[in-house]
This record gives structure tokens, sequence and C-alpha cells, in this order.
């Protein structure tokens, strides 16, 4: 690509590149970037190099210089590399990038024209898609095979088939296969039919059909496999099998294999037709299963691998090979080594229901050696899913919920890799699983097989839970496949095959095949071409990439660390790369590399760098701005690039330096922002009479103004908000307030729309935003709602005056009046205002007063009265008093009947000791009555209790007896209230037993039956089978309170029945059954037991009655329960169990029941003494102590296990000694010399085992080395170590350089210990200190540090005069220091006007020309060292003036020079013309020569006159400018004539002779005044006249006056 730029305008460029993009099938892509170019460029998209359309699913979204591309409902056609290209008249630039669809939806070989892919965008072309898809088939050798796919695509698709990733004429003849191309009857697409006329072995394999076209590719596969045909069975079933291979002509190789590993033999076999493997054992074919895999490798070669060996596994292997042409072996005899050590009892396959468990049991020799269950390679731990079980010797794995991926080979192992191998079969609708895992290379065929074990069901196959398309599925009666052509790394993940609720699951993991990237671009060189632009050329690499790749330009500005894309070129050449390119101004370095889909080369970068600038143009400009009083202006505009610009006030430029400022003292203050491409102005807090301003910015290429727009800000109330409710009581002071938004805003206050009106009793204040309406003391009359008006907005209030509330002071509770007729009743209530009302009320109805009800009012006491009460009078009263309320309850008794209650006789029944009480309530509280009971009266005690509470009168009876029955009165006058008491025990209850008994006893035994009653006086009577028991000496009756028995001392059979205890109204009931006592049976006999030394031995033997008394012997002596014998019983099964048994426990075991007895014979083998832990080789150091360690698979006795080296027992000696401690057996040699090197072993009478000791010669060794020592100048440092070895010579040295003894090195010698004392150090002595002794050295370090330096003399206080120059002394301790000077606590550095001086020790601070500012404290420091502070004081200066200035007298345009003379030299003056300070400029130049000063003025303007002031200190000098103004001009006049639309704005500027000049502008002999039609603008000398909207009616002329001079204009309107 080459990008090159003309005399106008500049070429596109991309400012952001678009991203690849990688969808899901079904989702929206899109692609965005930023291009520019001047002119602005036209964009279009492309794909395949055909220019896109838009389209239902295509659109290409825009917003300014963002172009994008949308992509709805993406399919896989659509993905590819799309280009978006930009051209305009300058140039053009394109950019790339790719759509990646993942995960394609499935392709149903039956879809309906309405349901096949949409065509991918770009004139209806697209990718090759399959409609039908190849399927997978399982046929017998000698079969025709037919594979049959379709492909649709624009342009049709080219179709070819490849098997196992070779071309068909590279494996067969051209005889063996044929090709049928489809008819275009036969449907949409292309078609492409593969005959395989007579299937062979070798033509299993995975088939794929490939489609491609211009626009991409496609694939889909299948799998074939070929079956031997099955062999009719041998007539004679005992009859031998004939061999199927010929004898071999040679002894077979050999190969060995440990037990439980794997075996695995590899053939290679070449030949054309392509020959037929098969293997065979022993003479017999094998066929695949779970520990037998047979496959081709990747390198053609054909692979038997046998999985975890067994010894069953032992014998010869053969690989037969043959074709058309002949026939070959191969053939290898595979031994199996057994270790030593081995399992007891091997796991055994198991067979399992899917959802059910498995169990796997195996037995080790000693129930100590540690064991772990595998399921092929991977652990297994115990979980819920893994039980795992430990039972002395006997390992067990239970498998739950048992599913398809259970299936496959477990394995136990023990120490030592020894392993025990089982299959477990899981019985369900999956016969043969995925495998656990399947590793692919990228690029090849992944093929995964499931066998159900029901044909014709349909299973799911998914990956990571997604559905797989169905066009690589396929079935076949039971069989199931998977084929994954060509896979990718997309393909990974875990593919599941579900039928139903069963499933199995692989890992499928695809291993990137590696490339190496390509090479890089030569001949790379830089050429700076035109101005901002440079051109860069380079080589394709050498030698070429095999694959597509493109180069990649990146640019980095000199002095940054980033590098940045550029562009991205197809073709190698040349790229013109211009300014615009760039975001901002600056040096640019270049580099290339190339990139493929393999990789990226190294860069290459261009040599030397180049000036580029971007040219910025306005992407959106400034906007007038209008704005309200007070608030912040903001001018904005983009910039199409980063530039610097300046900004422009009413012609005035703004300070780009100072982020904030001001244009004047007390005038707008503003504050100027960049971020990127945009640039703002902020004015802050415009007031009114800043309207009318222009704002203007100016940058290269770029100018642009607006103006500014200041409004009133409408009044608006800040407070409320809302409608405000207020509740006051009368005499209560009432303030509303109502805020503005403007100071002393007017504003009107109504009551219920009306205009109020101040009064004493209404007052109505303003206080700058705040509005208030008083009301000193509200009255009732004054609520309402107020309202606080003005300009149109209101604020609400709703007052409500009210009386202050009304409480009751008493009575506070609910009050209960009792009266009898006649009598007054008087109901008073307190409320705490006298003038309070209150109205009073009786059952809900206000009462009224009469003759027989007062009200009176007594202060604040209210009453009402009842003077004669009659029962009709009683009742609910209330006293209302405001919310409050007070309650009466009244009640009038009629005298003619003092008892109210009971009305008639009553009756109580009572159990004895029940509390008793009766109630009589009379008419009045203070009446006396009198009890009495069957007609004497009563006489109160601790058992009768008389209680009187107001008209209640009782009688209490606590705890009542029998006595206590009767009649009892309650007596008044002639009145009384009768109660008859009954009083009757309790009944009797049994309180056990609950439940019948039954009780089985002996002949002769006791037997106790106990009743406990609930009383211990009840009477009881026993009763047996319905009869009442007599007492006799055979039956006994006793009583014990309220426990009864009978006992039968001596039970006999005829005693037995049923017994019945009866307590009148409870019975409890016994059975009883009396037994003979049976005789003892032995029902199985003890058995001979033969165990291991160290196994358990458990005797077994039934007995009758189970209950029956046993008792053990062994050797004739009883055997009692211990740590070593356990005694049980289970049922009529009596167990013993010896623990650990010993040879000494070999003997007769005896167990004796009654008068019977049987024996057995218990054999102890002795248990092989094996090493569980065998000796390791040990390397020791002469003079070490050694130890040589075993461990037996159990506790052999004292010499089961002897020592020996060399073959021969260990000499007597010393330094050898042997201990056991249980299992474990040690040798212990101290001291070990060199002699004692060799080999030696520990020897059983079963096992034996070896190990070497080396011994090597002692080495010196440092027991403790030197240290690193860090000292003062002058001092001493001490050195020391320690060896491992005594008298051993050594050497010292200092920075490699030996050290000798002399008066400043000591160098000691004690033993082990050897020391180096160095003396009189100084600086240059720091170093590495080193100790050399044959082939040991040591080192440390030597860091002698500097004496600290000190202020021996530091700076006193000064008083210098202005101007002067004042110096700073101290003296150190030391020439050679930094001395650091402070001012206020801030460092000092060297200017012109303070110098730092050094002389020896003595440090100086020359401070020239003294001013004010340079007063302070001042210290100096120097390392921790500090001197000072002391003060420097500067005296002012007087200063006087000596020549003043003179008044000057000027035209405008001409200069004026001011002089002023001052009597001293060093003096600073400041100028001011008007009370504004002045500053060097282009019309003001300010200069001093010697004691005078000039002020000279230039371009005078008539604004410039006023007084003129110089100052210099306390002394001044004043004059006057007078500016003659010439009169105003016309230096630029507006067009005679023009013409602008209806509808629009039409501008008329002209320019004057100076700035501030005021013009008039006219219509038709009229002036025209500011509005919304009109606005007038003025900058510097330019102004402008800006007609808004303009009409039909606004045709005229138009005229500008200014001074004696004016111009005119015809404005001409065209349109409707």
């Amino acid at each position: 690509m080459k990008a090159s730029s003309g005399d106008q305008g500049s070429p596109p460029c991309f400012l952001r590149f678009p991203r690849p993009v990688r969808v899901v099938s079904g989702a929206e892509a899109e692609l965005k970037c930023v291009v520019l170019g001047e002119p602005p460029p036209v964009v279009v998209w492309e794909k395949g190099g055909q220019q896109l359309a838009a389209s239902e699913r295509l659109s290409f979204p825009a917003d300014g210089a963002e172009h994008g591309l949308l992509l709805t409902a993406a399919l896989p056609t659509d993905a590819g590399v799309y280009v978006c290209r930009a051209r305009n008249a300058a140039g053009e630039a394109y950019a790339a990038a790719a759509v990646t669809v993942l995960e394609p939806p499935a392709s149903d070989p039956e879809l309906q024209p309405a349901e096949r892919p949409l065509p991918s965008p770009g004139s209806g072309e697209g990718a090759p898609v399959f409609l039908t898809g190849p399927r997978s088939q399982w046929v017998l050798r000698g079969a025709e095979v037919v594979l049959t796919c379709r492909a649709g695509g624009l342009p049709e698709p080219t179709l070819y088939w490849e098997k196992d990733g070779m071309a068909l004429d590279e494996v067969w003849d051209s005889s063996h296969f044929a090709l049928q191309p489809g008819r275009a009857e036969d449907g949409p697409g292309a078609s492409l039919a593969l005959r395989i006329l007579a299937a062979r072995l070798p033509d299993s394999g995975v088939y794929v059909c490939h489609a491609r076209n211009a626009h991409g590719h496609a694939q889909a596969g299948a799998l074939l496999q070929v079956h031997q045909p099955p062999e009719s069975p041998p007539a004679d079933p005992d009859e031998a099998p004939a061999p199927v291979v010929e004898p071999l002509k040679c002894a077979p190789k050999t190969f060995w294999v440990n037990e439980g590993k794997h075996a695995k033999f590899r053939c290679y076999v070449m030949g054309k037709p392509e020959p037929e493997i098969e293997w065979h054992w022993e003479g017999r074919p094998l066929l695949p299963d779970r520990r037998r895999l047979m496959y081709r490798d990747r390198d053609g070669g054909f692979v038997l691998k046998v999985l975890y060996c067994q010894a069953k596994d032992r014998g010869l292997y053969v690989c037969a090979a043959r074709n058309s042409a002949g026939q070959t072996l191969s053939a290898v005899q595979l031994h199996v080594k057994e270790p030593r050590l081995r399992f007891t009892r091997p796991l055994q396959d198991v067979e399992g229901r899917e959802h059910g468990i498995a169990v796997l049991e195996c037995k080790v020799p000693n129930s100590r050696i540690p064991t772990a269950w595998f399921r092929e390679d991977q652990r297994l731990l115990p979980c819920r899913k893994y039980e795992q079980i430990e039972e002395g010797t006997v390992r067990r794995l239970i498998i739950h919920r048992l599913k398809a991926d259970d299936d496959g080979i477990y394995l136990c192992e023990m120490r030592g890799r020894v392993r025990t191998v089982a299959n477990v079969t899981v019985k369900g609708p999956i016969l043969k699983r995925l495998p656990r895992k399947l590793d692919v290379l990228e690029g090849e065929n992944a093929v995964l097989l499931v066998e159900t074990l029901e044909a014709g069901v349909e299973g799911r196959w998914s990956r990571d839970g997604e559905e797989l398309p169905v066009i690589c599925q396929s079935s076949s009666g039971h069989m199931h496949a998977l084929v994954l052509p060509g896979v990718t790394r997309e393909d990974a993940g875990e593919v599941t095959f579900s039928l139903g609720n069963s499933r199995t699951t692989t890992l499928l993991r695809v291993k990137c095949v590696k490339h190496s990237p390509p090479g890089p671009p030569i001949l790379a060189e830089m050429f700076k071409g035109h101005k901002n632009t440079v051109l860069l050329t380079w080589k394709p690499p050498e030698p070429a990439p095999e694959t597509p790749f493109i180069y990649r330009l990146e640019r980095q500005e000199v002095g940054s660390e980033d590098w940045i894309q550029c562009f991205s070129i197809e073709k190698a050449g040349a790229v013109e790369v211009p300014g615009d390119c760039v975001p901002s101004e600056g040096d640019y370095r270049f580099r290339i590399c190339t990139v493929s889909g393999h990789g990226r080369s190294p860069h290459v970068v261009f040599h030397g760098s180049a000036h580029l600038v971007p040219t910025a143009r306005l992407v959106a400009g400034l906007e007038d701005v209008q704005v309200y009083d007070g608030e912040d202006a903001v001018f904005s505009l983009d910039l199409s690039t980063i530039i610097q610009g300046t900004w422009f006030l009413n012609g005035e430029e703004l300070k780009s330096n100072e982020p904030e400022g001001q244009v004047e003292p007390g005038a707008l203050r503003y504050r100027i922002e960049q971020k990127g491409l945009q640039h703002r102005l902020i004015l802050h807090a415009v007031k009114h009479q800043d309207s009318g301003a222009l704002v203007g910015f100016s940058c290269p290429g770029v100018q642009d103004s607006a103006a500014l727009t200041i409004q009133e800000s409408p009044v608006h109330i800040l407070s409320p908000q809302d409608r405000v409710s207020l509740t006051f009581t009368t005499s209560e002071r009432v303030v509303l307030t109502c805020e503005l938004s403007r100071v002393d805003f007017p504003a009107t206050w109504y009551k219920d729309g009306q205009k109020v009106e101040e009064s004493e009793l209404l007052v109505v204040k303003m206080d700058g935003r705040k509005h208030r309406l008083i009301l000193p003391e509200a009255k009732v009359q004054d609520s309402g709602e107020f309202e606080c008006r003005t300009e149109g907005v209101s604020a609400f209030f709703g007052v409500t005056v009210q009386d202050p509330p009304v409480h009751i002071v008493d009575p506070r509770e609910h009050v209960f009046v009792h009266a009898i007729t006649s009598e007054c009743v008087m109901l008073a209530c307190e409320v705490d205002r006298e003038d309070a009302p209150v109205r009073w009320y009786k059952d809900g109805q206000e009462v009224e007063e009469s003759d027989f009800v007062v009200l009176e009012n007594e202060g604040p006491h209210r009453r009402l009265v009842l003077p004669a009460t009659q029962p009709s009078d009683g009742g609910e009263f209330q006293c209302v008093a405001g919310d409050e309320c007070a309650y009466f309850t009244v009640t009038i008794t009629d005298v003619s009947s003092w008892i109210v209650y009971p009305s008639g006789k009553v009756y109580v029944a009572a159990v004895r000791l029940e509390r008793v009480v009766l109630t009589c309530e009379l008419c009045r509280p203070w009446a006396e009555v009198r009890w009495t009971k069957d007609g004497e009266e009563v006489v109160e005690s601790p058992a009768l209790l008389l209680q009187k509470e107001d008209t209640v009168r009782r009688l209490v009876l606590p705890a009542v007896q029998l006595e206590d029955s009767g009649e009892y009165l309650c007596e008044i006058d002639d009145e009384s209230a009768s109660f008859t008491v009954t009083v009757t025990e309790p009944p009797v209850r049994i309180i056990y037993p609950r439940d019948e008994v039954t009780l089985i006893a002996v002949t002769l035994e006791c037997v106790v039956l106990m009743c406990e009653l609930s009383r211990e006086d009840a009477p009881v009577r026993w009763y047996k089978d319905g009869l009442e028991v007599e007492e006799s000496e055979a039956l006994v009756l006793e009583r014990d309170g309220p426990r009864c028995r009978l006992v039968l001392p001596a039970a006999q059979p005829e005693d037995g029945g049923e017994f019945v205890c009866d307590a009148g109204d409870d019975s409890a009931f016994f059975t009883v059954t009396v037994t003979e006592p049976l005789l003892v049976k032995l029902v199985s006999e003890l058995t001979p037991l033969t165990v291991h030394e160290g196994d358990d031995a458990t005797f077994r033997c039934e007995v009758s009655p189970p209950d029956a008394d046993v008792t053990w012997l062994r050797n004739g002596a009883v055997v009692t329960p211990g740590p070593q014998v356990e005694m049980a019983q289970n049922g009529s099964s009596r167990i013993l169990t010896l623990r650990g048994c010993q040879l000494g426990d070999a003997g007769t075991v005896t167990l004796r029941a009654g008068s019977t007895a049987t024996s057995a014979r218990l054999h102890v083998r002795e248990t092989e003494l094996l090493f569980l832990r065998r000796l390791q080789d040990v390397r020791a150091e002469e003079g070490q102590d050694v130890c040589l360690e075993v461990e037996t698979g159990r506790v052999g006795a004292a010499g089961a296990v002897r020592w020996v080296r060399g073959g021969q027992p260990l000499p007597h000696d010393s330094r050898l000694s042997m201990a056991q401690d249980g299992h474990i057996h040690r040798l212990f040699i101290h001291g070990v010399i060199l002699a004692d090197q060799g080999t030696y072993g520990c020897e059983s009478h079963h096992d034996r085992t070896l190990a070497r000791l080396s011994v090597r010669p002692r080495q010196l060794r440092v027991l403790r080395p030197l240290e690193d020592v860090t000292i003062s100048e002058g001092g001493s440092a001490t050195f020391q170590l320690e060896l491992s070895q005594e008298g051993v010579t050594g050497e010292w040295a200092r920075g490699g350089v030996q050290l000798y003894p002399g008066p400043k090195c000591h160098i000691h010698s004690d033993g082990h210990r050897h020391r180096l004392v160095l003396n009189g150090l100084g600086l240059a002595d720091s170093g590495c200190v080193s100790f050399t002794a044959d082939s040991l050295r040591c080192a440390a370090r030597l860091i002698v540090r500097e004496v600290p330096v000190t202020i021996v003399r530091g700076p006193h206080d000064l008083e210098v005069t202005e101007g002067d120059t004042a110096t700073f002394e101290c003296e150190l301790s030391q020439a050679l220091a930094d001395v650091t000077w402070e001012k206020d606590g801030n460092a000092l550095t060297p200017s012109p006007r303070l110098r730092l001086q050094a002389l020896g020790t003595r440090r100086l601070l020359q401070l020239r020309r003294c001013g004010p500012s340079d007063a302070g404290t001042y210290s100096c420091a120097v390392g921790t060292a500090r001197a000072g502070p002391v003060r420097l004081t500067v005296r002012e200066r007087t200063v006087a003036v000596l020549s003043e200035l003179r008044s000057v007298s000027a035209r405008e345009g001409d200069g004026a020079t001011f002089e002023c003379t001052v009597s001293e030299v060093e003096t600073t003056g400041r100028w001011e013309l008007g009370g504004r300070p002045l500053r060097p400029g282009a019309r003001v130049r300010i200069r001093q020569e010697g004691k005078k000063h000039i002020l000279v003025l230039s371009e005078l303007r008539a604004e410039d006159a006023g007084e003129v002031r110089f100052q210099a200190g306390p002394a001044q000098s004043l004059a006057l400018l007078e500016v003659e103004a010439l009169p105003l001009q016309m230096c630029r006049h507006p067009p005679r004539e023009k013409t602008v639309l209806v509808g629009r704005r039409a501008v008329l500027e002209v320019t004057v002779s100076r700035s501030g000049g005021h013009v008039c502008w006219l219509r038709e002999g009229a002036e025209l005044c500011p509005g919304d039609k009109y606005e007038m603008r003025s900058h510097g000398p330019t102004h402008s006249l800006v007609i808004h909207d303009v009409r039909p009616e606004d045709q005229g002329t138009y005229c500008c006056q200014a001074g004696q001079d004016s111009t005119h204009t015809r404005l001409l309107v065209e349109g409707n």
C-alpha cells in the first residue's frame, strides 16, 4: 500500500484500527474504526475483494470520523477478513480485521429451503456449508461401502476426499475405489460419493470430505470400521484350535516387565496394497479390550499395549501382516516379573448395575502395610463415592452410585508399587464407554465411539454442556460415533454422550502444532521527502514464508517507550507516511515486522527519525453561548489533532501558560483547559456588563469566534418549594418566610386571595432575598391561605390558629360509683382552664340540666349532681373537655334486697383436702353478715377463714375434711344465702404398675408381685384366675405403706396363672409362668484351626439353650478375657478370639457347657520374616556415626535377623552395636574409618537386603565463619574463624594481597581458632579480608567509615542595606566535606546572586544585591551537624526623586516618552497609567539607564489618556498624558449588495480605524436597536450586524455610520 499527499488536503489516516471479533453463531458482530482526512474520505467495506452493500443483516453506521460495520445474527459463512477502505482526492488507506464465528449451528440433512443458511453479506456469495455429511459405518470385510456428502455455497464449491489425512490415490490403487459426482436433479449444491468396492481391514479409518471455494473451506468426516467375519467353531469343543499363524523360523525376542507395569509392542509394516494386521497371543487372535489396546501411531506403526501386566499375561505375542503379495511375522516373548512381597488375596473382577454399588476386596500380608486405590492412573481418595475400608489385612473399596464412567480398571497398590488389578464392569444402557481423555494434535481428526445395549437408540453428544452439530454424529445399530475432522483449539473441552439418565464423558485435549514465525523484512530504509512526509522502503524476507503474511508498520515518538501500530500492508515496497498519521507534533521513529498465522518476526527499525506535524482541522467549532447572570460560560471546540492554540477575549490574548487567570484586576476570571482533541475556555461568574463579549480561538490552520450573551436571570422561589401547612395556638407569634433567588426583588403577600395590609397585627418585612409576614399575636380569625407572589411564581402557606387544648386534671382513671335508691350522687371533674367548656354525656347522649340532673361550674371544677337517684339513673357517664374524656360508671341498687349474690341455694361438692370458697355479694360495702354451719355460728380458725372485701363476703376452708360437710348460711337482717357442702374421700389409684406385667420363672424360684397405691390406707384384694387368694406357706401377702406384695417363695408349675391386685377403683394385672429347667446341649462342635503367626484365631460353637453358662479352656486351663483374648455371645453362638497368635499359643481349645464339652486343636505356623523397608546406600565422612536400618513385616525373635559385611558375619568391634525396636532393626557404626567401607547386609531365614557404605576422607570445614566488621577511621578490626581440624596453616589476605605480621597486623592461631587483628585503619583499607587453607576459603567484609564532620565555628546574625552583599561564614573540622545552606528551612542552590565558596575548612555563603525578600533565617548543615539559625536583616534604602516627570500631549497614533531620575542606581521602579500597572509589550517599552527610568508609549489611543505614575520605594512622581483623538474612519466596507435566502442569517461586517469606536446601524434611514431580530457585535475594530431569520420584508438598504464616515449595503432576499 502507498499513501501519498497532494498539494491540497491530506490523505486518509486511521486513528483507530478495527479489532478482530469472535462471536457465537447467532450473535451480533461489530467492527469500528476512526479515520480522518481532508477532504473527509469516503469509506467502504469489503470482503473477499468485493464491496459490501447494506442489507437486512448488514449495516454501516457512521458518526463523524467513526465508521462501523454491524452484522446481526452472525452465521459461520460470515466468518472471514473484512477490509475498511477510505479514499479521498489526496490518497487512500485501508485496515482489516477478522470476524470469527464460533460453534456454527447444526445442519439438518432434511433442511427445507426456508431453513437453509442465509447467504453471507457481499454480492450474495458465501463460503461452503455442508447440507449432507457422510455417515459412519461398521461393515464386514469384503462388503461394498458408499460414503456421500453434499455441500452448498456460491460459487459452487469443489469437493474431494481424504483418508486419515492422506489423498486416496496415495493410499489405494485406482481399482479399489471410485468417485461419483452428484447430479443437479439430486438437489441443490455439489455432491461427491466415495465408493469402496471391497472393504479390507486396512480400510478402517476416518474419511473426510472437503468443500472449498473462493470464500472459504469446510469439512465433514465419518468413521469406517471393517471387521473380520466370524469364524465357525470347531466340531469338537475339546479340540484345541488350529494355529492361526505359521510357526516361527527363529527364536523370538524376549521382553521383561514388572508386574503391574505396561508392556508396549510396536510393529512397523510397509506394503501395497496396505497390509492387514492381526495380533496373536499363544497362537490365538487377540481382540481389543480394557487392558489390551490396539492402535496405529502418528508414524504409521501398529501398536499393541498391554496395561498393568499380570502373571497370566506372559506368553508369545505375534504381529502378523498380510496382503495380496504375501505375509510376514514378528514375535516377542513376554515375561512378567513377580515381586517378592505379594498380595495374600488379589482383587477379582466384579460386575455391577448402573446406580448400584461395586465392592473390590483384597488382602495384604501384614495389617500395617499401607495401600492406595487407583482407577487406572487416577488415585482415588476416600469420599462418599469411593468408600475405603481397612479391617486387619483386608482392604475393601466400595464404589457407590455406579455410572458408565466407573467402568474400567482398578488397582490396589502396596509399598514398592506392588499392585493387584481387577476389571469393574458396569451394566447399563452404555456397554462401551468413552476413554477418560483423548489427546489430538491440532489439525488431526478426533473420533469418539460408544456402544449401547440396545440397537437403534438415539443418544445426545455435547461439549461443555452445548449440543454438537448433527453433521458430525453417526449411529448404526449398537454403535454411535462422533467424528471431528481437523480439530482446532476451540474443539477442546469435555465431550459427553448421554442416553437417558446414563452418560459417559471424556476430556478432549487439542495440542497445538508449533510453527516457526516468518522472517523479518530486509533492506529497510527511510527517505525524508516532501515537507511533513517520510518515505519508508523495504524488501520481503528471505526465504519467503510458506503461509500468507502481512507487514505491520509501527511508530514511536522519540523520548517515549510505546510503539503504536500505523498500517498493515500486504505487499512489500514503499509507504509514504504523512504528518496527518501522527496524533501530535514531534520526532518519530518507525519499525516494521512480518506477521502470519504462525506468529510475528523480529522488528526491523528504520535508521533515523522524522519530524512530523499533524494538520489541524475544525471538527466541531465554537458556538455562541447564552447564560444567565452569575453563571459560568463555557466555550469549546474539537480539532482533528492534538495541537496548542490561543484564546482571545475581545481581541486580547489570554495567557495559556496559566490555567487560571484574570483579564484585568476586578474583571473576568477564566480557566483554559485542553483534553486531547478538545479545547475549552471557561469564563467564571459572568456579569451582565460582560454581555456581547467576543471569544476567539486561533491555531495553525484554524480560526474561529463566538459571542457571549448574558440574560437577566429569572426570579424563582428557593424556599419553600411546596405548599407549607402550619398550625399555631392563639397568642403565638407567627412568621412566614419566603426566599427568592434574587436580592431585593419585590414580592406581594395575599391572604385568601386578598392583598394584605400592614398594621400592628400584621407586619411585612424584606431582608435581601427573604420576605417575611409576621403575626405578633395570632388569633383564631387569622387562619387561612397565605400567598407570597412575585413575577408569576408563588409560595403558599396554610395557617391554622386554634385555641390551646383543654386537659382534664382529675380524674385520670375510670370511676365506679355505687349508690342506693334516693341517695345523692355527685360526679366531679377538674380541668386545667377555668373558662374551658365541657359537655356531659350519659350512655352516649348529651345530658341536659333538669330537676333530676344539676350541672355546676366552680372555677376549674365541673360537677354533675343527681339529687335523688333511682335505679334508672344508673349507667355510663362521660365528661368531655376538648379531646379528653373522664369516665364514670354509676350503679343504683334498690334497698329492698341486701344480698345481690347468690339469689338461690348453692351446692358445693369437694374432695378431702381441697380448698373450698363460699362467696356472698351485698349491695352495700358497710353491711355486716353472720356465717353459720348447721345452725351454729362458725368461729374463725386456721381451718376456717372469714374474709371481707368491699361488698363481697367469703368463707374459706383451706383444706376441707369429711367433717366439714353440712349447710352453711350467710345471714343479714332477715335475709340469708344458703350453701350445702359435701366432702368425699378421693378415689384410690394404682401408681405402679401401669401396664400388665408378665413373669417367667423356673421351678422353685421365688416370685414377687408388687403393687403401689395412691393411698397408704386403701384396702386391696388379690385374685388368681378370678378367685380371691388366701394366704398360706406357699403364698404370702405383705403390706408396706402404699406398697402391697404377693410372694411365692418356691414357685411350682401349678402356681402359674393370671394374678390381679384389685383396689376398688383400679386394678393391676400380672401373668406368671413357671417352667421346668432345660438341659444344656451342644448344637455345633468346635473345629480345628491353622493360622499364621501374628494372625487372629477365632473358635465358634453353638449351645442350647442360648443363655446356658459355658466355660472356655486352653490346654486344660480356664481362659479369662484380656488384651489377647476376647469372648463374645451372639444368640446361641459362643465365640473365642485369640489375637496375634504366636508359636507358643498352639494347643487344645475346649468349651464346657454343663455336663458336655467339645475340643479342637489350634496350629500356629511360623510367618515368613520379610523386609518391608530395605537397606539404603549410605555415604559418610570419616569419623561420623552411621546407622543402617531395616523394617520387617513382623516382630522377630532375638537373633531372627543377622548382620553381615561382604557376606561374612560382622567382626567383634566396640564401634559396632545392634539394636531392635519392634519391627525396626538397626546397626550402628561409631566413628567410621576408611576401612569400614564395603557392602553390608541384613538376613533372615526368608529374606535378604544389601546396601553400600561409602566413606570419604575427613574434609576441612568452617565451624564458625568470618563475620563482616564495620569500624570508624583510625580504629582496629578483629577477624576470627573456627575450623573443624587443629593445626591447620592458612594465609590471611586483604583485597587479594597476602598479609604478614607487622606493627599494624597481628596474626594468631590457637587450636581450632584463627584470629587477625588490624590496627590504625584508614578509609583506603576497606575491602575483602579472606583466610585460605588448602581448598578452603572464607571471606568477610571490612568497612572503614569516615569520622563524622563537625562544625567548629558557626555563622552570626547580619544586618545589611538593601542592594549590598551579605556574607555568612562557618568553619568545619575537615576540609573535604560538603555543606548545605538553608533559608527558612529550604535548601539554597547557586545562582548569579547567590555564591557558595569553600576555602579549606571555611565555607562561605554570599548574597549579592540583597533585597527585602532575602531577609530571614539562615542555617548550615553537614551530615548530622547543624549550625544556626542566624538572622539576616535587610534595611530599606532611602530613595528620592531627583528629576520629576513632565506631562505630555500627543495625537492619536503618535508616541509619548516619560523620564524620571532617582537618587539610587540599584532601585526598581513601577509604572502605572490611569491606575493600571504597565508591563512591557508591543506598545509599551520600559528601560533603565543608571538612575534614569524611561517609559515609551507608542501608537497612542484615545483611551490611553490619563495620569502617569512612577514609583520607586516610597518616592513617586506624577504626570498627565493627553491624547488628541483622530476622526473615526471606515477601513473595510461591506459589499454593496448581499443576497440571503429566506430563513437564513445575514451578517454585515465593517472595520473602522481604531478599536473602541462607536458605530450606528440604520435601515432605510431608521436606527436599529438590538433585540431578537437584530444583534450588534464588536470585536476590536470590527463591528457586525447580525439579522436573524431573514424575511422578504427585511429587504432594503442598510447603513453603518462611524463618526463622519458611512457605508451602505443593499440586502436582497430570495426564496419564499
